[in-house]
């Protein structure tokens, strides 16, 4: 009985430290993920290539993430919480291009980055400052959040892309028209 207890034991320890002896965390597990997708990509990412890299039996990871799209999700909070909301001063789209702008940087150093689906605090925290400043701006609930789609797949997108910054800017500078545009009345 006692090696059947011991042997359990055993095993149950395997899976919360790995081979360095490292306590198997949440934080740990995000950031073997980063490392994980800056150098072999996106695609590279699975929970049993995840587990391989920490050392630790699959099924310990799901104590932390029920699945693949849990843990991109708290990829993505991760990576949008250095993202700070601009102050409320100034023009909305001064406002905007400043939020968009770390948004961009975020996604092109975190492939994967933030993704409209995400509602973790920090993501949610960053969606909701862009919304306040359509509104602030003038535009509807309804009008805010399909334009805050549209600027955040355009952000997306071009990081993606790897478009330089003249490119971003100018294309960003073309939305924020039409968007503005939406505001003036007809003559």
């Amino acid at each position: 009985m006692y090696a059947v207890q011991y042997s359990v034991h055993t095993m149950s320890q395997a899976t919360t430290t790995g081979a360095r002896g490292e306590r198997l965390s949440r934080e740990r597990i995000l950031d073997t993920a980063l490392g994980l997708v800056a150098r072999d990509g996106l695609d590279a990412l699975s929970m049993r290539r995840l587990a391989t890299d920490l050392d630790v039996w699959p099924m310990s990871l799901y104590r932390y993430f029920h699945d693949k799209d849990e843990l991109l999700a708290a990829l993505a909070d991760a990576a949008a919480e250095k993202i700070a909301p601009p102050s409320t001063g100034g023009p909305w789209r001064e406002q905007m291009q400043e939020l968009l702008a770390q948004t961009r940087a975020i996604f092109k150093r975190h492939p994967g980055g933030m993704r409209p689906q995400d509602d973790g605090p920090a993501t949610a925290r960053v969606r909701e400052a862009g919304l306040a400043i359509l509104e602030r701006a003038g535009f509807g609930e309804g009008e805010a959040r399909t334009a805050w789609q549209a600027l955040l797949a355009y952000t997306a997108g071009t990081a993606g892309f790897d478009s330089g910054d003249a490119d971003f800017d100018y294309g960003l500078a073309r939305i924020l028209d039409g968007l503005e545009s939406r505001l003036t009345p007809a003559a």
